[in-house]
């Protein structure tokens, strides 16, 4: 079993144990606590009612001990003035008050004046509170006539329950002595129940009157005073709560009931639900997030290390990099392999170019020796060749020649000439014979040296090392050989396009000599023209013809510049405008030789004297840049 399959199964059952987790909690906590909130706002809401109808009961009796601590009230019930009911007790009085029933109690419990209105019809009517017209004697409030004390509670009646209260009737500057009480009372029909329940913003609904209480429950309590019995019950998706409200003689009178949507235990298994499945898609987002956190963190760069290695050890470019940049453990393999594979590939250059150096340095100790040995014989032939011929008798040959044209024949001087002539003739044509056999010696002495060089010509003609490199390196190296004179007077700029053609399959060594070369070319340039101090630019591009990849390098200077005539003549052997200072002009007819060697071509631009010049070089690439970069990535 791979790890990234033990991985992924490791994951799944941890995230199902927590998906596992959640459900249970969710059902054995998080439910029963939002039903017991659910239940508590249930509660409260049947407490905002309790709040409602007691603030209703103290508007009565604010109107109560309003109308008791009345001057006209207090001489009215001493003078019983029927004007007083025809001022203030009318209609429209009575529907200002919001009232029910009005009735004015004397000290004796007698019924002075009593108004009743019907709440439904709009109509005055009586109002069967107090048939007999005084206070029962067991009536709760008729010790307040002697106490002057106000109360306020619910009273039964025959249309209902009343909201009631009761306040002494006062000189009307709350003085007494209390001359008997105002009754004020308000029948609870529907659309008061309505308004106390819009008030408490709750929905309320009167369930029972006359001492049918309903279900009874726990008692509540509300500021150390006994309310009501209350009862909770669940009816689908509401939650009911029965309130019993007893009257002022302390018997149960009506039932509230609150209705309370179950919104929050809906709302609550919803979110479980909701949580739930979020958890399960959170657990597989999570899941694939960690496999791809895990697969671009470890496992890809592991494969990419992996696949580079490869590479490396099955190719020979040993220019590219991984370059991670990264600071944990993989990043520090990926920087290590990189230092070995550029430690790996310093010692390849080294090597590579000590065993060139080596090599031209043994083929030419060799080849030296030869034609040293080949040498040797030939200049003694050729120092003996020279002696004879210096010791030819020429010049007596040449004045015996003249005397003997001017003397006339037949004299002794003439015969005497003619007689050195003869003999001198003799010698020459001995010494012509020697000089013809040493001619004959040197000639195969000669052939031998020429034998030497053709077989050195042969040797040479090995395979040409190709390497990966990167031309800015490349030229670095080129400046490791230039003479110090030569680096010290010229400046070394890089076009960024020669990074941009990156890595390329070159025979670097012979092109580091190139370029060596042509710097020091730029260099001497640069000095002819009366300069301290130049500039010389490299420039690359890669380019493609005829289905193959060509390099493109390019080498500016700041020098003297090439004549138009000599544009052509600067690559040939022995040429050089500068023969007055030793060059023997075979520095850039070398380039030229191991450029086309190598497939390629240069060549030569210049706008004119003292404009500069620019050096073409155009060689063949085994490999397009673009795939060693690919590869490089």
């Amino acid at each position: 079993m791979k790890i990234r399959a033990k991985v992924v199964a490791l994951l799944a059952a941890v995230f199902l144990a927590l998906t596992v987790v959640e459900w249970g909690v969710g059902q054995a906590l998080l439910l029963p606590r939002f039903e017991e909130i659910e239940l508590d706002t249930a509660r409260t809401a049947m407490k905002r009612i309790d709040y409602g109808v007691h603030q209703a009961l103290n508007e009565i009796r604010v109107s109560a001990t309003d109308w008791g601590n009345w001057k006209d009230t207090y001489e009215f019930i001493r003078d019983h003035n029927p004007q007083f009911e025809q001022d203030n007790l009318s209609e429209a009085a009575m529907k200002q008050l919001r009232l029910t029933a009005l009735a004015f109690v004397d000290l004796n419990g007698e019924i002075v004046l009593s108004k009743s209105f019907d709440p439904v019809s709009g109509a005055i009517r009586p109002l069967d509170l107090f048939p007999q017209g005084s206070l029962p004697d067991d009536f709760a409030w008729r010790e307040n006539l002697q106490s002057g004390l106000p109360d306020q509670g619910l009273i039964a009646t025959d249309h209902g329950v009343l909201l009631a209260a009761v306040a002494p009737i006062l000189d009307g500057f709350g003085q007494g002595p209390s001359r008997g009480m105002v009754l004020m009372g308000r029948l609870l029909t529907v659309a008061e129940v309505v308004e106390i329940g819009a008030r408490a913003q709750t929905r309320v609904t009167l369930a029972a009157v006359r001492g049918d209480a309903g279900p009874a429950g726990e008692l509540l309590r509300l500021d150390g005073e006994t309310l009501a019995n209350e009862n909770v019950a669940i009816n689908g998706d509401t939650t009911e709560v029965f309130r019993v409200f007893n009257d002022v003689y302390g018997v149960p009178v009506m039932s509230l009931r609150v209705d309370v949507p179950r919104t929050i235990s809906a709302g609550a298994h919803t979110t479980v639900s909701y949580v739930l499945a979020f958890t399960v898609g959170a657990a597989v987002v999570v899941l694939l997030i960690l496999l791809i956190s895990l697969d671009r963190t470890v496992l890809t760069p592991l494969a990419r290390v992996t696949r580079h290695a490869v590479r490396i050890g099955a190719g020979d470019d040993l220019t590219t990099r991984l370059d991670l940049h990264r600071s944990d453990e993989i990043g520090a393999l990926a920087t290590e392999f990189d230092r070995m594979v550029a430690k790996v590939a310093e010692s390849r250059r080294q090597l590579i170019d000590h065993s060139f150096h080596a090599g031209m340095s043994e083929s030419s100790r060799g080849v030296l020796h030869n034609i040293g040995n080949a040498i040797t014989p030939l200049r003694v032939r050729l120092a003996k060749l020279h002696s004879r011929l210096r010791a030819a008798p020429v010049d007596d040959v040449e004045r015996a020649l003249a005397e003997r044209g001017q003397e006339s024949d037949g004299t002794d001087r003439q015969a005497d000439l003619d007689e050195f002539l003869r003999l001198a003739s003799g010698e020459m044509s001995g010494l012509i014979k020697e000089a013809s056999g040493d001619v004959d010696v040197i000639t195969r002495q000669a052939e031998v040296v020429q034998s030497a060089l053709t077989e050195q010509s042969r040797s040479s003609r090995t395979a040409t090392v190709i390497e990966a490199a990167e031309l800015p390196a490349i030229i670095e190296q080129s400046l490791e050989i230039v003479p110090d004179r030569c680096r010290e007077q010229v400046r070394i700029e890089l076009d960024p396009s020669l990074r941009a053609v990156g890595t390329v399959r070159v025979a670097r060594t012979a092109l580091r000599q190139v370029l060596q070369n042509l710097i020091i070319n730029a260099a001497e340039a640069v000095r002819a023209a009366g300069r301290d101090h130049g500039t010389v630019r490299f420039s690359a591009a890669l380019i493609r013809d005829d289905d193959q990849y060509k390099l493109h390098l390019d080498c500016a200077d700041t020098g003297v510049g090439i004549a138009a005539e000599n544009l052509g003549r600067i690559f040939e052997k022995g040429y050089s405008t500068k023969l007055e200072s030793g060059n023997m002009g075979i520095g850039l007819h070398w380039c030229a030789t191991t450029v086309n060697a190598l497939g390629g071509r240069i060549w030569a631009t210049s706008d004119g004297h003292d404009r500069g010049a620019t050096l073409h070089l155009v060689i063949p690439v085994p490999t397009p840049a673009t795939e060693a970069n690919t590869r490089a990535a």
